[in-house]
């Protein structure tokens, strides 16, 4: 399943892909893509998956990573 996320707070490109890698490895998650300039972070995650428990892992990746970083399930 594609999980679609706002994701604001990110300085560059090259912070984009460095936060994209780290929420690749977390468990859980299949794959992650960060398209830096739509601010949109695409999951692939298995189809029984809690969507809000995920986007809260995802958040915790985010600010151990870096301060101001948000994670918004997109509507």
């Amino acid at each position: 399943m594609k999980l679609r996320c706002d994701i604001q707070g990110l300085d560059c490109p090259h912070c984009a892909l460095k936060l994209e890698k780290l929420i690749r490895e977390a468990e859980g998650i299949e794959d992650a893509a960060i398209n830096f300039t739509a601010r949109l972070l695409v999951l692939t995650v298995p189809e029984d998956s809690d969507e809000d428990a995920l986007v809260e892992k995802v958040q915790a990746i985010a600010d151990a990573f870096e301060d101001g970083i948000t994670v918004e399930i997109r509507d």
